[in-house]
Parts: C-alpha cells; sequence; structure tokens
C-alpha cells in the first residue's frame, strides 16, 4: 500500500522527523509512506479565502492522479481506529494508493472539499497540524497492527 501524507507545513523540526520514522519502521514493508510539505500562504496581505485558495493550489501539485484523497477536516465524518483500520484494507485489497490532505491552520477550502473522494474527522478537537501528522501516521501503524491482531491495539 503506497500512501502520501501531504499536508500545509514548514519544514519539519527534528522532534517531529523522528517521531515520523518511529512509526514508519514498525509498519509492515508492504506500506509506503511518503510525505510532501506544501508551502502555508503568508497571511499578510491575503484574506482567509484568498489564503484557502493558495494553499489548495499548493496541495493540490502533490495530489497521484490515481490515488483515493482523503481530507482532514474537522467538518468530516468521524472515525474511529476499527473503522480506519478497514478503510486502509478496502483500498489495500484494491491495490488503490491513498493521498491524506492536511489542511493549514484555516481548514482547507470548498475546492478541495469537492474534489476529494472523502472527508474524515479524527475528533471534534483541534490539533496542532505538525501533531496531526504524527497523529496520522500512529493510526495508520494502528490500522496495520489491527489486521495482523497484534496486542497493540487493545
Amino acid at each position: 500500500m503506497k500512501c502520501k501524507i501531504i499536508s500545509i507545513s514548514h519544514k519539519l523540526s527534528n522532534w517531529e522527523h523522528q517521531a515520523l520514522q518511529f512509526y514508519s519502521k514498525q509498519l509492515p514493508s508492504s506500506f509506503k509512506i511518503s510525505y510532501a510539505e506544501a508551502k502555508p500562504a503568508s497571511s499578510k496581505n491575503l484574506d482567509k479565502e484568498s489564503i484557502l485558495e493558495a494553499e489548495r493550489l499548493e496541495l493540490v501539485k502533490y495530489i497521484d492522479s490515481d490515488s483515493h484523497v482523503i481530507l482532514w477536516d474537522r467538518k468530516g465524518k468521524k472515525i474511529n481506529s476499527n473503522s480506519f483500520a478497514a478503510l486502509l484494507q478496502d483500498k489495500i485489497d484494491l491495490g488503490i494508493s491513498i493521498n491524506f490532505i492536511i489542511g493549514g491552520s484555516h481548514g482547507a477550502s470548498e475546492k478541495l472539499f469537492k474534489t476529494s473522494n472523502l472527508i474524515l474527522s479524527a475528533s471534534e478537537l483541534t490539533f496542532p497540524h505538525r501533531l496531526f501528522k504524527i497523529f496520522l501516521m500512529e493510526q495508520i501503524y494502528r490500522a496495520s497492527t489491527i489486521h495482523r491482531n497484534h496486542p497493540y491495539h487493545k
């Protein structure tokens, strides 16, 4: 399974890189994870809608044309770990790659909502974008353990 996590973010800090590597190394070799960091829009002279559109244009540069695009946003469908594991397994069974999108601090544009295959929400809580990428990697790892009946997910 090929997964790409596409996010609006600055260069990863050392601790972020270490956390992502921690989960990546634990995944089965059949999982290929890649990352793409799109540059945040400068908010000095732009209104919110202009920022969202500028960031959308940056994000779509990294989307693979043959992938299933999942946008993470608080307005999305709530999902739990078991359902997320089933979703990933379904895409694995079909041989479909997934591109996960994490928007910027203002969220995602309506155009991005319309072009995504699925919009998910992990929680009612708001997460810092730097932490959410790590959180998502942990959930991908957790999904892999659920399907292997590994005791990590109890």
